[in-house]
């Protein structure tokens, strides 16, 4: 029984946290309004997605600078977020991400009343020819209009939509236009805009243009880039080059620091022959300057003259 009621409490508990949650979601800055959002949908414009475009003026009730909070697809990318001064000075906005569940709040602080913000939704649906795309709109803030325009893709039978939308002429490149116009959106209210239709090739209207070169690139194009290989073989040759000669630097330089010291003994020997030491071929005593005898055994000594090597005794 206790456990009993101690579930239900717990189930009492959870109903009451998630109605103070949406209770507090509705009531988030109730004064805050949107005069006018105005949505536009290109799906597969550049890419295979759906490229989407808020235009969003700020009732005057909105105290500035002010942190504001929009509710895009967990999925998205966001392009950019551009706020205009009042002589439609276009500044770039800083913003942060935050994702809960299949939702991600945007994140700003708005300096002026004028907003421009676009991001690609990847929740295009592609089967065959077929195409279908979900768009919806949920924030804590409520709009007094909202405005939704869909130019019809490249190659694409005209759109079926849910609510309906009217055509309204076509753009410079006569992609139709659809738009209508949903009025009032509360704060808190979730609305949804469903769009079908059939689309025979993958082409999108506008792909990004690939880069070719102007003339064909070989080897006697100015500025190209050599392969890593060729680069190797010169730093190789540069460098065998530059160990041969130096490496003939020292070895004349080793030469001729021999020869000079060589040089030098000789002239040593010529000027002092004194300094020539003898020893004793009896006994190997060493003798002194001017000894014609040994001290040692008494044998007369052999003294070589300064031009000449003693012989060697067999």
């Amino acid at each position: 029984m206790k456990r009993l009621q101690r579930f239900s409490l717990l189930i009492i508990m959870t109903i009451l946290t998630g109605l103070s949650f949406q209770a507090g979601y509705a009531l988030v800055q109730p004064d805050l309004q949107l005069n006018s959002v105005s949505v536009s949908l290109l799906p597969e414009y550049i890419q295979p997605t759906v490229l989407v475009i808020y235009e969003i003026n700020l009732d005057e009730s909105f105290p500035l600078p002010q942190e504001l909070i929009f509710e895009i697809p967990a999925d998205a990318e966001v392009l950019t977020v551009i706020n205009f001064s009042p002589e439609d000075r276009p500044i770039e906005l800083s913003f942060r991400e935050a994702p809960f569940g299949s939702w991600k709040d945007l994140r700003f602080t708005a300096i002026h009343r004028r907003l421009h913000i676009e991001y690609q939704d990847p929740n295009l649906v592609r089967f065959h020819n077929q195409r279908t795309y979900e768009f919806r709109w949920l924030s804590m803030y409520t709009v007094a209009q909202l405005l939704i325009n869909v130019r019809q893709p490249l190659d694409a039978s005209n759109i079926i939509s849910q609510p309906p939308l009217r055509k309204i002429g076509n753009e410079f490149d006569e992609s139709p236009i659809f738009m209508a116009n949903f009025g009032k959106i509360a704060a808190g209210e979730l609305f949804s805009l469903n769009i079908e239709y059939h689309k025979g090739s993958g082409a999108v209207a506008y792909p990004a243009l690939s880069v070719l070169p102007a003339n064909p690139i070989d080897e006697t194009v100015q500025g190209r880039t050599p392969s890593p290989i060729y680069v190797l073989a010169w730093v190789l040759m540069l460098s065998v080059a530059i160990a041969l000669i130096v490496g003939s630097f020292y070895i004349r330089f080793r030469k001729k620091e021999v020869d000079n010291s060589t040089r030098i003994s000789q002239e040593e020997i010529k000027i002092n022959p004194e300094r020539q030491t003898f020893f004793c071929h009896e006994c190997g005593m060493r003798t002194r300057v001017g000894e014609n005898y040994c001290s040692n055994c008494g044998t007369e000594l052999r003294k070589p003259t300064p031009f000449e090597q003693p012989s060697t005794r067999s």
